[in-house]
């Protein structure tokens, strides 16, 4: 069952996509259920100006994505930084057992943009790519 919040986001995500040339690039994964998260800053003046993803896993952590983006639009680094865990909590809202890993997403993705560093994605090996061919 999806609470009410994470229906809206899945629903109707926000800020989905590459940036072209963002400043930073945020990848986070989880090696458990595979979930993965690459969120793209533009910054100016230690604020985020510009803010996209992409996310593939569940309905949860595409909602996380996007929750987790509309909450750091326009925020300095210094304010990213005061987010706790219980915050992402809080935005995320009641979730089931099975979904209670997106806490730990999302609040990966608070830590690496209270202070970014790469800036560029890794480059990924597919097992498929193009017209659906094995590599």
């Amino acid at each position: 069952m999806f609470n009410e919040i994470i229906s809206q986001h899945f629903m109707n995500p926000k800020n989905i996509g590459e940036l072209k040339n963002p400043d930073f690039v945020i990848e986070i994964s989880n090696p458990i259920c595979g979930d993965t998260i690459h969120m793209f800053l533009k910054t100016e003046n230690m604020r985020i100006t510009e803010i996209s993803y992409k996310a593939y896993g569940c309905s949860t952590s595409i909602a996380t994505a996007s929750i987790i983006s509309e909450t750091l639009k326009g925020k300095t680094f210094k304010e990213i930084e005061q987010y706790s865990y219980e915050d992402v909590i809080d935005w995320l809202g009641e979730l089931e057992p099975a979904q209670l890993h997106c806490v730990d997403i999302g609040y990966k993705i608070i830590k690496e943009a209270s202070n970014p560093t790469k800036t560029a994605l890794s480059k990924k090996e597919y097992l498929v790519e193009g017209k659906g061919n094995l590599i």
